[in-house]
């Protein structure tokens, strides 16, 4: 094994007049009791803020608007922002409808088929419908209790802009 060799001495780095001083400090530290060093060095140090422990967020709304209220029903999960089922009943009331759980039904389905997609296709919204209302007669049972049509009105009723197509003005409600 081969050895070390040590640096020459010249080559040697002498300390630095800073470095004693540091040392002279250090000598008087230790001249002054360990309890008296700490409760001067506490007095001398700027206090740190304190930090106050923040809820974690749990869904994306609060991570993209921290301290933001989300009152929204736990019902309606899916709902645009700003919408109320005070809302949906005045058009309701308008519409001259009473609205019942089939129709908050609608709603909810027409809601979270525009959660996924920023403007869904009115056949997904159909599809949607018809798959969940099946049971009950499909389109035929919506068109009964949503004369305005069953995309059309319950996207009003929602909250949301019917599709493109949704609506003739000519003819009338073909979705």
């Amino acid at each position: 094994m081969p050895k070390k060799r040590k640096a020459p001495k010249a080559g040697r780095r002498k300390a630095a007049p800073r470095a004693k001083a540091k040392t002279a400090v250090k000598a008087k530290a230790k001249a002054v009791p360990s309890a008296k060093r700490k409760t001067a060095s506490r007095a001398s140090a700027p206090t740190a803020p304190q930090i106050v422990a923040r809820p974690v967020p749990r869904t994306i709304f609060d991570i993209l608007h921290p301290g933001a209220a989300a009152a929204s029903d736990p019902s309606f999960r899916d709902a645009p922002d700003g919408w109320t089922q005070a809302q949906a009943q005045a058009l309701a009331v308008k519409a001259g409808l009473k609205l019942t759980e089939d129709h908050w039904e609608v709603i909810r389905v027409l809601q979270g088929c525009y959660k996924d997609e920023v403007a869904p296709r009115i056949r997904l919204l159909h599809d949607a419908l018809v798959a969940r209302f099946a049971d009950k007669g499909g389109m035929k049972y919506l068109f009964g209790i949503l004369p305005g049509g069953p995309i059309a009105q319950g996207c009003t009723l929602a909250g949301l802009k019917p599709p493109a197509g949704a609506r003739d003005l000519s003819f009338g409600s073909v979705a």
